[in-house]
């Protein structure tokens, strides 16, 4: 009888080091009771952008890299320093924070509606659990996108805090089928390998309820240094 082969979420765990699981419990501090997000969603996202840190690309990089695939532009909005020299895209704790605080920022833009709404604005998802479709496929293809979809939706008269409703009209001029297409497989893959992580994760899912770790950031001026085959920031 074959050997049954390891899923990939043993495989990723495999790779959580104690480190890589203390950022990611830490990160998923910024969440809290008003959403369903936790440290295996932190966990599947990070899977599914770098398959745990094996597909990081290169720092100073115009494209998404590093752990959580943050191009330059989200980087610095979330406090990153982003250069050659320092990339903290490639920092597994600056990283998994500024993803935990997008997705957050993400789940509050589509809690409510605003007054003022337009064809980019998002419409409100109240429900914790539909809304948390809508977060996965912000964080994979921009908040812009998914509300401009449900605003075509809406148009349609379809139900819009359905996400099986919403995903269907993610095609536009500005989003091209392979974009909007990778955005639906986003949000069908990133549950089920949460489901199976929080299955199998030894992560601390009770930490969300703690306040958020406060203390400075790292020094951002420094250089490069490969200690035991991994690369290592030394602050000057």
């Amino acid at each position: 009888m074959a050997e049954k082969q390891p899923s990939n979420v043993e495989q990723w765990l495999k790779r959580e080091t104690p480190r890589i699981r203390k950022a990611l419990e830490n990160a998923s501090r910024y969440f809290d009771a008003n959403d369903t997000l936790t440290v295996n969603t932190l966990e599947a996202v990070y899977a599914q952008e770098s398959s745990f840190g094996t597909m990081l690309g290169e720092r100073g990089s115009t494209d998404a890299v590093g752990h959580f695939h943050f191009k330059p532009n989200t980087a610095r909005e979330y406090g990153l320093h982003v250069s050659k020299e320092n990339d903290q895209r490639f920092d597994i704790d600056y990283a998994a924070s500024a993803a935990a605080r997008y997705l957050k920022d993400i789940d509050n833009l589509f809690s409510k509606t605003p007054a003022m709404s337009k064809p980019s604005t998002p419409i409100a998802v109240k429900n914790s659990r539909e809304r948390y479709k809508f977060v996965l496929g912000a964080y994979n293809g921009g908040p812009t996108r998914v509300a401009e979809a449900q605003h075509r939706a809406e148009k349609a008269g379809k139900n819009l805090p359905l996400w099986t409703d919403v995903e269907k009209f993610l095609e536009s001029e500005n989003t091209k089928k392979s974009t909007a297409d990778q955005m639906r497989q986003y949000v069908e893959k990133v549950p089920l390998h949460e489901a199976e992580f929080a299955i199998k994760s030894p992560a601390d899912k009770k930490i969300k309820s703690k306040e958020p770790r406060k203390g400075k950031y790292r020094c951002t001026k420094g250089h490069w240094r490969t200690i035991d085959d991994r690369p290592v920031f030394i602050c000057d």
